[in-house]
């Protein structure tokens, strides 16, 4: 892919992803922890290669200017994109995902969303960037919220998992509270 812009920051870098991250996808497998914030209910244990090659081509079909794979010492660890991009009202939504779980608790998750949101702010002129978020998922609310996020709504048992329903947050930030949080944090 190249169209991806490469971001990068103090300990994190995020690039276009390549071929040769299905391998290393493949050796994290699945991680129930993990997945259970995403929602879904996974037993932890290895990953096929057909389920590294279709989580790869997966990333191939979002739009190449908004994905990443981000990288710590070279090693691909999760990936972030913006997708649901609306060049008209200026907005997209945020997700990102780490795959690694000796990075999580790292802070990297928060420095990978920092450069997302500069990245959608300042270069593509965007005005909101939202996204969705279990109400279970405590340390992901935290992870947004210190980077700016603001609770807006609910989507009320809008996930079943284990047989249970659970709710789904909307939260967002806007340009230029990201703008100020950022001249805040440097002044």
């Amino acid at each position: 892919m190249s169209g991806a812009p490469t971001l990068v920051g103090p300990r994190v870098v995020l690039r276009a992803p390549r071929e040769s991250d299905v391998d290393v996808r493949r050796t994290h497998g699945h991680v129930a922890d993990i997945q259970r914030g995403y929602g879904r209910v996974v037993v932890d244990g290895p990953m096929s290669a057909q389920e590294a090659r279709a989580w790869y081509d997966r990333l191939l079909t979002r739009p190449e200017e908004t994905v990443w794979v981000v990288e710590v010492d070279r090693r691909p660890v999760g990936i972030t994109f913006l997708h649901e991009l609306d060049v008209d009202d200026r907005r997209a939504r945020f997700a990102i995902g780490m795959f690694d779980p000796a990075v999580i608790g790292s802070g990297l998750g928060r420095e990978t969303t920092m450069l997302v949101l500069d990245h959608a702010f300042d270069t593509l002129d965007l005005h909101r960037v939202d996204l969705l978020v279990l109400d279970v998922n405590v340390r992901a609310l935290a992870s947004y919220e210190s980077c700016g996020f603001v609770l807006e709504g609910r989507l009320r048992e809008s996930c079943l998992m284990d047989g249970r329903w659970y709710d789904d947050l909307v939260m967002s930030v806007l340009a230029h509270e990201h703008r100020a949080r950022r001249e805040g944090s440097t002044a």
